[in-house]
């Protein structure tokens, strides 16, 4: 140390400390505990929710969700960035939107993206879905809105038999045949290919698409069977009778209160409350008036190093 350093510590008992080796034996110890809860307890993880198990279980619920994202219903659609250039739409506070600084960094045309592409892919080997395809998009925009809204409506009213989807009859154009094609595309377990395929890699390492197409009703629905909505607490709540991450209750907490709770704006008061809170207050702390004597106030620096103080009392 240096000489400032030794003339600061002088009087000061120091014991010699092996931080590493104390680092070691914490880490070994938590390695042992965290391994044999996990035998013992197993995983509180939720099986991924696929597009093939909602084809298979909930095919109604698959096609309308098909439907409404075809008919220009997909929340996605007007969500703005990253994924559409729709700004009004972005979360702001005092008129700034952060969202609009990057732009539309991850674009996504949810009826180009997430229906017709998928199934022109299938329109290759099934001339019933090609046929359906060219009749759909060659008809005007309202005439297939008609087939839409009738198809949906129809959809509210079906049944299912033997495992397939029964609707009364009506005048729903090509939309059955193609929603078909769609359905049977989930049941492959070849939606989520369809959905990311790339014509740059043979493989994907972004599954952003597959998770935006089901992030209406149908996750909604499996969040609320695992009691973890926004309404308890979110993220904080595990799956199964396991606690969850406690650590982030801060951050959930905001979203319980007004007017993070039904602000269209929450996400980003709360982002900006707890970077103000947890991140930009602790670092300042010695800097801001008032705050940076909280410490001394308390005097819980007595309580940690009491024998010094007992055996060095002040005048």
């Amino acid at each position: 140390m240096g000489q400032k350093s030794d003339e600061n510590l002088r009087g000061v008992p120091m014991n010699p400390y092996d931080l590493i080796r104390e680092g070691l034996i914490v880490f070994g110890i938590l390695a042992v505990l965290i391994f044999v809860l996990a035998i013992v307890l197993g995983s509180p993880d939720y099986p991924t929710v696929r597009a093939e198990d909602i084809a298979n279980r909930q095919p109604i619920a698959y096609l309308k969700t098909s439907a409404n994202i075809l008919a220009g219903n997909s929340e996605i659609q007007n969500y703005g960035p990253p994924y559409t250039r729709d700004n009004a739409n972005a979360q702001e506070v005092l008129g700034v939107a952060p969202a609009t600084w990057f732009g539309v960094t991850i674009p996504v045309n949810p009826i180009q993206d997430f229906i017709l592409k998928p199934l022109k892919e299938m329109a290759v080997f099934d001339t019933s879905v090609a046929s359906a395809l060219q009749t759909y998009q060659a008809a005007s925009p309202d005439q297939q809105q008609s087939w839409l809204k009738a198809y949906l409506t129809g959809l509210d009213k079906a049944t299912l038999k033997n495992g397939e989807v029964q609707i009364p009859a009506g005048d729903y154009g090509p939309v059955p045949v193609m929603m078909t094609g769609m359905l049977d595309l989930g049941r492959a377990g070849l939606l989520e290919g369809a959905l990311e395929s790339s014509d740059q890699l043979p493989y994907t390492l972004n599954f952003t698409r597959s998770l935006l197409f089901f992030q209406g009703d149908v996750y909604h629905n499996v969040a609320a069977s695992l009691n973890m909505l926004g309404e308890t607490w979110g993220v904080s709540h595990e799956t199964g009778p396991y606690p969850g991450a406690w650590w982030l209750w801060p951050y959930t907490f905001l979203y319980q209160v007004p007017p993070m709770s039904t602000s269209p704006n929450g996400d980003l008061q709360v982002v900006l409350i707890v970077l103000v809170a947890l991140v930009l207050v602790p670092i300042f702390l010695p800097f801001i008036p008032v705050l940076n004597r909280i410490p001394r106030w308390l005097g819980i620096y007595k309580l940690i190093w009491r024998d010094w103080y007992r055996d060095h009392p002040q005048g």
